[in-house]
C-alpha cells in the first residue's frame, strides 16, 4: 500500500487489486500443476501396468511355451511333483507347488516371487485405491481348451493387459478374454467400465496356443 497523498485539503490512498488477467494466468499455472500431477500418477500407474504383465502374465506364458518346447508337454498336465501321471493334454489345475516343481525339473525357473511370496499371486492397487490379490491357474475347458485363468483382475489392469496382448480392448476376442461368469467358461463378454469393481463370478482368461 502506498502512503497516502495529498490533493487539496483530503488524504487518499492509491490501492491496486488483482486485475482478471493476472487472475486468469494463476489459474492456468494452477491447471499445469494439476495436469502435470495427474498425467505423472496415469505414467506410474502404466508403469506398474506393464511391470506386472512382462513379470507375472507374460512370465506365465512364456513358462508354459517353454515348457512345452523342451518336453512335448503341457505344463499343468498332471497333479504330480515329478512329472509323472496320466497325461490327456488338458492343464488339470495342479497346485502352485506343482507347477513350480514341473518347471524346474526339466531345468526351467518358475517366474518370480511378488509381495505375496508366491510365484503365481500378485498383488494389484487400482487407481480408487482397492488393492487386488490375482491369481493365476491353468485350466482347459472344451470351448476355449487349454487357457491361463487370472482371477481377481481389476477391470482396469485387465484393460491395460487386453491392449498389450491384442493391441485392442475387446473382451470378447483375441487371446485374453473376459468372462463375465465362470460357470459359462464359453461366452466371453466386454469389459465393464474401468473405475467399476471386478464381478466375483468374472475372469480373465489367457488363451493358450496349445
Amino acid at each position: 500500500m502506498r502512503p497516502p497523498a495529498r490533493r487539496g485539503t483530503f488524504f487518499y490512498y492509491d490501492e491496486k487489486g488483482f486485475t482478471l488477467i493476472e487472475m486468469a494466468i494463476v489459474l492456468i499455472i494452477i491447471g499445469i500443476i494439476l495436469g502435470a500431477v495427474i498425467k505423472g500418477k496415469d505414467l506410474v500407474r502404466g508403469a506398474e501396468q506393464k511391470k506386472l504383465y512382462s513379470t507375472f502374465l507374460n512370465a506365465w506364458d512364456m513358462a508354459y511355451a517353454n515348457y512345452y518346447d523342451r518336453t512335448g508337454l503341457i505344463l499343468g498336465d498332471t497333479d504330480t511333483m515329478d512329472n509323472s501321471g496320466n497325461r490327456d493334454g488338458h492343464c488339470s489345475n495342479p497346485s502352485t507347488e506343482n507347477l513350480n516343481s514341473q518347471l524346474r525339473r526339466v531345468g526351467l525357473d518358475p517366474p518370480s516371487q511378488g509381495e505375496t511370496n508366491s510365484t503365481t499371486s500378485r498383488l494389484y492397487t487400482d487407481s480408487k485405491g482397492r488393492q487386488a490379490t490375482i491369481h493365476v491357474s491353468f485350466r482347459y475347458d472344451t470351448h476355449q481348451g487349454n487357457f491361463m485363468r487370472l482371477d481377481a483382475v481389476p477391470n482396469e489392469l485387465g484393460i491395460a493387459w487386453d491392449k498389450m496382448v491384442d493391441g485392442q480392448v475387446d473382451g470378447t476376442q483375441g487371446r485374453l478374454l473376459y468372462i463375465p461368469s465362470t460357470g459359462a467358461m464359453g461366452t466371453p463378454g466386454n469389459w465393464p467400465s474401468a473405475e467399476d469393481e471386478p464381478l466375483r463370478t468374472s475372469a480373465a482368461i489367457l488363451k493358450l496356443t496349445f
